[in-house]
């Protein structure tokens, strides 16, 4: 770094830019996310049953039965999701839907939405130290090298 301080420093910079990029895109997925979800309600659903899929994807899907606040009663298969839990016959889950729509339930993961906040803001806020850091260190060491 002593020997492109100018270089440094614009790396410094452009690694606090790309950590503010990166908090305001994960505001931006939490803020769409939240007026997504706005106006869903949540159930308590449980899964009544293991079924098989498609030949060519023999995992078992639970479907989840859950009733919606005016009392009528919905089964739904989530769709298949690596991250998802594993769940099992009589297991319990809460289940978000839309009101007008019930058939559009999904099961409601909050820790994954924070997971993914909090990782989102602890990259957002590292880049943006070391950026900083970074374009400090060079600014230091290019006012240093003009005073000799």
């Amino acid at each position: 770094m002593s020997e492109h301080p100018v270089t440094a420093a614009s790396a410094g910079v452009f690694l606090f830019i790309v950590g503010i990029a990166i908090g305001v895109g994960a505001l931006e997925v939490s803020r769409r996310e939240s007026e997504r979800l706005q106006g869903w309600q949540r159930a308590e659903g449980t899964v009544v049953e293991m079924l098989r899929g498609s030949p060519s994807d023999p995992r078992l899907r639970p479907l989840i039965a859950f009733s919606t606040s005016s009392g009528e009663r919905v089964s739904f298969t989530p769709k298949a999701d690596a991250r998802s839990p594993a769940l099992f016959e009589r297991d319990t889950v809460t289940v978000l839907y839309r009101p007008d729509d019930p058939t559009t339930a999904v099961i409601d993961r909050p820790g994954a939405r924070w997971t993914r906040n909090i990782v989102a803001a602890a990259a957002s806020l590292a880049l943006m130290t070391l950026g900083a850091y970074v374009a400090w260190y060079a600014r230091r060491r290019m006012l240093n090298a003009g005073s000799r």
